[in-house]
């Protein structure tokens, strides 16, 4: 498709007379550029920079403050022709040179006010809210003598020998952790300690500085050669997320002609504070737990690993790889152009605009795919980043997070909305296709939201359960005694079966002496009969008692031999070598777990826990371990909150369950609230599932079970999820039935 250069502007009459010109203290440099030459102007008096193409470079070459606009555009017409910029491109180079403060020219007030307006509407990008307030900043000092003074002390470092030291620094760090990983990890949870926060903070500060000097001293390096090229004028403090940090303003590294140097400008900051987690990791290696050293050179490793990696280089959001990725592709102002192009396409084919400009004009049909992607990519990132920081600020700080929560909304949503409403019904861009601009939106923003509250899509909540048997049954011994012999673990026995055979020569002989004076007691009574019937009655209830005591005893005795009451799996609680182990009296010897019948118990906390009761009683269930293989089953029995012994650490939070543990317990199977507990009977084909469920015959399986509510719209789901991570998140009793809105839940 041709892209349409109108060649007269109806604005160029509030500039056409005017005599402007480059300010005395502009400088121009060369640059290579997507295979072109274009020229640099920048001003190191205000840092500035503008890029200029060869043919607005001769346009604005001819500016001398004495030839007009109207002259110096008609003279470019006759020398370029068709590649002479139009009174619309002209029009605009002007004001951004202006609006740079690189242009030493008095305009008309009327010029003057044109640009200020397409300033000021530049500066109320929707954008700029949240990040203004999140990562504000504070000029405070201009370092460029500090670092001409130790620029040939430090630029070594980022030279071919730097690299190359920086590169066995690398290597060294990761050697001295290698095989420690586990450890290194284990570690993260001492990270917000109360008693490490300070020198966290310390920690922070102080590598964010040595990043800053990394952008400052490689600007230098690279921009030493030109005068004017790489200087550095301001240090400040920038709130990060309220937290006060270091920063360096090093954009002076736009001007440097080779797009590797100033790749590797956007890089320095990673660059030093990978070297500095290097060095930590190493002291970390060889220092002892708990020694100040040791904390210190985590905290390093942390700081540096967790920033690099998670937003330092990360192209989608503005900080050093989105710069990096910027370079490498030569294309400035990436996430502008491409929601710009985002917008022109909406414009364009939805609304039907005609007369646009198109943003990615020239561009081929990679990049305008690079476009959309990146564009639709970043603003989700965005989005999510905004979310997290609001939510760890809510954390810290609740009414600031809910005031963060406020602006956030007027800055992602009030603002745009206004904006789209008043350019569908007042701009006069759309004003011939009106009707259609207006009833896209509806379609756009309507429909989506009708299928999404209105159509009824399956619920299919899911909860952590832990596999059982159905009996399990804990053997406690029943008389004291040594152990002879001991069925093994995970034995398969029948019903009777022997599981623990002991020996008690104590009770042995007691059973003797009881049986002996049984016959005594006995002949003695047989011989009352004849001889004494007085003292019959006596002998006969003296007989009677130690008959019942031999029973005991024999009863006793017996019990040594322990047997299985039902077909199962044993498992023993005693060590391996149990011959000749003195068991006490009701003490537990092994559990006994019913084979061929399984149940599952599920637990849900008291967010989750009421809708689970009302769903089907029909489930599906799945291992965690083992998504592909599973079962079907049904809700035989649902207990409303009351218990808190869990059936299993697995399903605790610290073992990545739902249910939050009492810290006080050091098992970690006592719940610090009264969960719901859902028990599950599978339902099972043994001829056809025995093969495919036989994972499932060890006690302790943790599995997915699927629950099944009535369809609801996505949005009445979407709504309650996020309602109740804030509830988890900030400890906001609610109403399990019904919500704020009103909305049946």
């Amino acid at each position: 498709m041709a892209f349409e250069r109108p060649t007269y502007d109806d604005s160029w009459h509030r500039i056409a007379e005017t005599a402007p010109r480059l300010r005395s203290t502009v400088q121009c440099g060369r640059q290579r550029y997507r295979g072109r030459q274009w020229y640099v102007v920048m001003d190191p008096s205000n840092n500035q920079h503008f890029r200029l193409s060869a043919a607005g470079y001769r346009f604005v070459g001819l500016l001398d403050g004495r030839r007009t606009v109207q002259a110096a555009w008609e003279a470019v017409q006759e020398q370029l022709e068709d590649e002479a910029p139009t009174q619309g491109e002209a029009l605009r180079l002007i004001g951004q040179l202006h609006t740079s403060n690189l242009l030493d020219n008095e305009l008309s007030p009327d010029a003057g006010r044109m640009f200020e307006r397409r300033q000021k509407r530049i500066r109320k990008e929707v954008g700029g809210y949240l990040k203004n307030l999140l990562f504000a900043r504070v000029p405070i000092w201009d370092p460029d003598r500090f670092l001409n003074r130790w620029l040939p002390a430090v630029g070594w470092l980022f030279g071919p020998v730097g690299w190359v030291l920086w590169a066995g620094l690398i290597v060294w760090g990761g050697w001295s952790l290698l095989g420690r990983f586990d450890e290194l990890w284990a570690q993260t949870g001492n990270v917000l300690a109360p008693q490490n926060l300070v020198w966290l903070y310390v920690c922070l500060v102080g590598i964010k500085l040595l990043h800053e000097l990394g952008h400052a001293f490689a600007c230098k390096r690279f921009g030493r050669r030109r005068h004017g090229q790489g200087e550095v004028h301001t240090v400040g403090i920038m709130l990060m997320v309220l937290t006060p940090v270091p920063y360096v303003d090093a954009t002076s590294a736009w001007t440097l002609p080779s797009k590797w140097q100033r790749a590797f400008v956007g890089a320095a900051g990673m660059y030093a504070e990978l070297a500095v987690a290097a060095v930590a990791a190493v002291v970390w290696s060889q220092t002892a737990d708990g020694t100040l050293a040791h904390a210190l050179s985590y905290n390093l490793i942390f700081i540096a690993g967790v920033s690099t990696i998670l937003f330092n280089a990360n192209p989608l959001i503005k900080f050093d790889g989105y710069y990096i990725l910027s370079d490498v592709i030569e294309t400035p102002n990436l996430y502008q152009r491409a929601q710009q192009y985002i917008t022109y396409l909406i414009r364009r084919y939805v609304y039907g605009v005609r007369q646009l400009i198109n943003p990615a004009a020239g561009g081929n049909l990679k990049e305008r795919v690079w476009f959309v992607v990146f564009g639709l990519a970043s603003l989700a990132y965005r989005l999510f980043l905004g979310v997290v920081i609001i939510m760890f600020v809510a954390d810290k700080l609740f009414f600031v997070g809910a005031i963060f929560v406020i602006l956030a909304l007027v800055g992602y949503l009030v603002i745009p909305s206004i904006k789209l409403v008043h350019y569908v019904s007042a701009s006069p861009e759309p004003a011939r296709v009106r009707g259609r601009a207006v009833l896209a939106t509806v379609l756009m923003i309507g429909g989506p939201l009708l299928l999404l509250g209105l159509v009824p899509v399956p619920d299919r909540p899911r909860a952590l359960g832990v596999l059982e048997p159905a009996r399990l049954v804990t053997v406690h011994a029943e008389a004291e005694g040594f152990v002879q012999s001991m069925a093994g673990s995970d034995t398969a026995v029948s019903a009777g079966g022997v599981l623990v055979s002991s020996a008690n020569p104590r009770l042995d002989a007691e059973v003797l002496e009881l049986e002996a004076r049984e016959a005594l007691l006995e002949a003695r009574y047989r011989r009352a009969v004849v001889d004494e019937p007085i003292q019959r009655q006596v002998i006969a209830e003296q007989l009677s008692a130690t008959r019942d005591l031999l029973a005991k005893a024999r009863e006793r005795r017996a019990s040594l031999v322990m047997t299985a009451g039902f077909a199962g799996t044993w498992t023993p609680a005693l060590d391996d070598d149990v011959r000749g182990h003195y068991v006490q009296r009701g003490e537990p010897v092994g559990v006994l777990a019913e084979t061929g019948r399984l149940t599952v118990r599920v637990a849900a906390d008291q967010f989750e826990g009421p809708r689970l009761l009302q769903a089907d009683d029909r489930v599906q269930v799945r291992p965690t371990d083992q998504p592909d293989r599973g079962f079907a089953g049904r809700v035989v029995h649902a207990m409303p909150a009351g218990q808190r012994r869990l059936p299993s650490t697995a399903l605790s939070e610290a073992a990545g369950g739902q249910i939050a543990t009492d810290p006080t317990d050091p098992q970690g199977t006592t719940a610090a609230e009264p969960y719901f507990e859902i028990v599950i009977e599978p339902e099972l084909d043994e001829a056809a599932d025995a093969e495919r469920v036989a994972w499932a015959m060890q006690h302790g399986q943790t599995v997915v079970v699927r629950f099944s509510l009535p369809n609801k719209p996505l949005l009445q789901q979407w709504y309650r999820s996020a309602r109740q991570v804030l509830q988890r998140r900030f400890q906001v009793p609610s109403d399990p039935n019904e919500s704020p809105l009103g909305i049946s839940l």
